[in-house]
């Protein structure tokens, strides 16, 4: 987690090295990325012990990820996500 918090505190100026376009596209795929994970959490919250739902929850946090890393690596290269 420690990884995800230092790429959560740094995507603001990752984000400003990228173009309007990429920047909105990014913008948006954390916005529903992040509904998806207050959804899933507020389900599991009902349903604990659903396995599919931890499952879900586990593949939207590697998604967040992939896109956290994408933006990172983008703006060190200097090339878009």
């Amino acid at each position: 987690m420690h990884e995800r918090e230092a790429l959560v505190r740094s995507l603001d100026a990752q984000l400003a090295s990228l173009s309007p376009q990429t920047r909105a596209k990014v913008i948006a795929s954390l916005a529903t990325i992040h509904k998806s994970m207050r959804d899933l959490e507020a389900a599991l919250g009902r349903d604990p012990s659903n396995a599919l739902l931890q499952e879900l929850l586990v593949n939207t946090y590697q998604d967040e990820m992939r896109v956290l890393t994408a933006v990172h690596e983008a703006s060190e290269t200097g090339k878009g996500v």
